[in-house]
């Protein structure tokens, strides 16, 4: 998984996750990661308002072995996790850390 926000990642900011073996504990990782992430976003010196978040993979294969471009990564929002879900996290870390969130549709 890659958590891209504002069109900034973290080094640290991709981590492993197996679903077939580890779905139950999908959103206490993301908010782990999340939080590590908000936590170094905010020490920014100019920070913008977060507008735009990514949390997406590139390890998926076609059901009927197409061939998916290695480049290519799809989203997991509303898959993995939900949308309401996900924005309930983030407002939590971004009134942690003072940040602003606006996201455009």
């Amino acid at each position: 998984m890659h958590i891209i926000i504002n069109g900034k990642q973290m080094d640290a900011g991709r981590f492993l996750f197996n679903f077939e073996k580890d779905k139950s504990t999908f959103v206490s990782d993301l908010e782990t990661k999340l939080d590590e992430f908000f936590k170094w976003y905010s020490n920014f010196q100019n920070i913008d308002s977060i507008t735009k978040i990514e949390i997406c993979t590139s390890d998926v294969s076609c059901e009927n072995k197409c061939s998916i471009p290695i480049n290519n990564r799809f989203s997991v929002i509303d898959i993995a996790i939900s949308s309401k879900k996900l924005k309930e996290i983030l407002d939590e870390h971004a009134r942690k850390y003072g940040l602003e969130i606006h996201m455009i549709s």
